[in-house]
């Protein structure tokens, strides 16, 4: 979605008196059956498919368009993005952080029964309404956000980086399957990254999925689940991983839901592009991989901070990714080129859907 066009709404503008008398508890019993179906696998499935067919990112530089929707309709947001919403007109925060400043008469929280006061942020889950003679700015602050909007908006593209076309290209490429959620192409990009998501990226770029998938190694680990048990049995049978420790009966663990930082993300990309950080005379270390990204090419010292600079996110974790498909390995050979023929994938095809993601990155 871009910004500048506005397009009508089959939304009525409410009055104030309807606004303080009936409006709020017909808005409050709309907006619990909302919610309520929001929660509701069906409801979920719906707003998925509705995400594959209509949804799009503001990635065009200088992009506009609006929009106007007579029930709730998903899409995507980068930090800086903003949405005017005309009275009438509503919007349900998905994911991610989005701040809020209005002009007019009020904003309503009719999942709460309450009026929202300007500045604060968009709670999540709660159907806020733009009332008489009210327009509604949302401005995301996170890295992305997901948003649910209906009536009459106009959407205006901001300047922060793209982590969603990112994801899209990675996606395209068969490297990211998302983590199962049903808003946002399942993408989580607003929340941290796992040790478990970190090591099944790196043997996807490795081009070693479908092996790690029909390995039949054992799996040592008493804390992994079912999804990923293949993953890390064939990724301690290789070398790439022996887990976070060991109890005394000799029960062994690896720890899966633990955040992964950006210097042992970097550690996974590094070992891939075929540098080492162990033996007699080691390329980098993992304590100063960020830095030793720089130093080999995978990413420059302005991403490196931009990077650094708070939680390492999944948008973060995708957008080492690409920055590593990007790079040349330690023996000059492209990474994009060994990822595709491990994998089997279509390099031509793969170069396509990452060079629409490397022009976004920060200069």
């Amino acid at each position: 979605m871009g910004a500048g066009a506005v397009v009508a709404a089959d939304q009525s503008l409410v009055s104030k008196s309807y606004l303080t008398g009936t409006f709020t508890q017909q808005a409050l019993s709309q907006a619990e059956d909302r919610v309520e179906d929001l929660t509701q696998p069906a409801y979920d499935s719906a707003l998925s498919s509705l995400d594959q067919k209509h949804q799009t990112y503001l990635a065009q530089a200088g992009s506009q368009t609006g929009g106007g929707t007579a029930g709730l309709l998903e899409a995507r947001y980068k930090k800086g993005d903003t949405v005017l919403l005309s009275s009438g007109s509503g919007a349900m925060l998905l994911a991610g952080d989005v701040q809020t400043a209005y002009t007019g008469s009020a904003v309503i929280d009719a999942t709460a029964g309450q009026t929202l006061a300007a500045g604060t942020l968009l709670p999540a889950y709660h159907q806020v309404l733009a009332g008489e003679n009210t327009t509604l700015r949302l401005t995301v602050t996170s890295d992305t956000a997901v948003l649910a909007l209906e009536g009459e908006y106009t959407v205006t593209g901001g300047s922060g980086v793209d982590y969603n076309a990112m994801a899209d290209a990675l996606a395209e490429m068969g490297l990211l399957q998302g983590t199962g959620v049903s808003y946002g192409s399942g993408y989580e990009l607003e929340r941290t990254s796992m040790r478990i998501e970190g090591l099944v990226m790196f043997i996807r770029l490795l081009g070693e999925e479908r092996a790690a998938l029909q390995s039949t190694a054992p799996n040592p680990f008493a804390d992994v689940p079912a999804w990923a048990e293949r993953y890390v049995a064939y990724a301690f049978e290789k070398g790439y991983t022996t887990g976070t420790g060991v109890a005394a009966d000799g029960t062994m663990y690896f720890s899966p839901n633990a955040t992964i930082s950006a210097e042992e993300y970097m550690t996974f990309l590094l070992r891939a592009l075929g540098y080492s950080d162990s033996g007699k005379d080691p390329d980098f270390s993992w304590q100063t991989a960020m830095t030793d990204g720089v130093t080999y090419g995978v990413l420059r010292e302005k991403e490196r901070a931009a990077i650094e600079d708070d939680d390492f996110l999944r948008s973060r974790l995708v957008y080492l990714s690409c920055c590593g498909l990007a790079a040349h390995r330690k023996d000059g050979v492209s990474q994009l080129t060994y990822t595709a023929n491990n994998s089997g994938g279509d390099r031509s095809q793969m170069e396509i859907s990452l060079a629409k993601a490397t022009v976004l990155r920060i200069k």
